[in-house]
C-alpha cells in the first residue's frame, strides 16, 4: 500500500517524499497547498504529485506557516478564506519570515475573482490566481508557468 493510499496518515501531514520513486524521478520542486476544503486540497495534491512535485497540504494558516518554515517551498497555493486567519495574513507572515531570502511564488486560490482582491494580490506580489471551481488542467498550466516547467 502506498503512502497516498494509507488512511492512517493524517491529511494535513501528507507529503510525497519520493521514497518510492526512482532516483531520476525525484520531485524537483516543493509546493505547499493551503486550502481548508479537504476534497479540493486532495485533488490539488494528486494533480501536483502527477507533475512530480513534492507536496504538503494544510487546512489552517497557523499549521501552514509551520510547514512553510520547515520545508521552504518553491510555490504556495494559498486560499484566501481559512478557518483561523486570512490568506493575506499568511502571505504577510511569509514575506516577513523570508526577508533577504528567495521568497516562494504565490498562487492565490479563491472564489473571489473581483477587482479588489486582484488589486490586493498585485500589491502583495502574487504570481497568479486560480478561481474556484478549479479544474486539474488549469491547475497544471498555472503551476507549470509559475515554476517554469516544461508543460509537455
Amino acid at each position: 500500500m502506498s503512502e497516498a493510499d494509507n488512511p492512517s496518515i493524517p491529511f494535513h501531514k501528507h507529503k510525497n517524499n519520493g521514497a518510492e520513486q526512482a532516483s531520476d524521478t525525484r520531485p524537483s520542486h516543493k509546493v505547499l497547498i493551503v486550502e481548508d476544503t479537504t476534497e479540493l486540497a486532495e485533488v490539488l495534491r494528486v494533480t501536483l504529485e502527477q507533475m512530480n512535485l513534492q507536496v504538503w497540504c494544510e487546512t489552517h494558516g497557523s499549521r501552514a506557516l509551520e510547514v512553510y518554515h520547515n520545508e521552504h517551498p518553491d510555490l504556495v497555493l494559498l486560499d484566501i478564506a481559512l478557518p483561523d486567519t486570512t490568506g493575506w495574513k499568511v502571505l504577510d507572515t511569509i514575506k516577513k519570515q523570508r526577508r533577504g531570502e528567495k521568497k516562494p511564488l504565490i498562487v492565490v486560490i479563491t472564489a473571489y475573482g473581483d477587482p479588489a482582491n486582484r488589486l490586493m494580490g498585485k500589491l502583495q506580489g502574487v504570481h497568479s490566481y486560480l478561481i474556484k471551481p478549479l479544474n486539474p488542467q488549469e491547475v497544471r498550466k498555472t503551476v507549470a508557468e509559475a515554476l517554469g516547467l516544461d508543460k509537455t
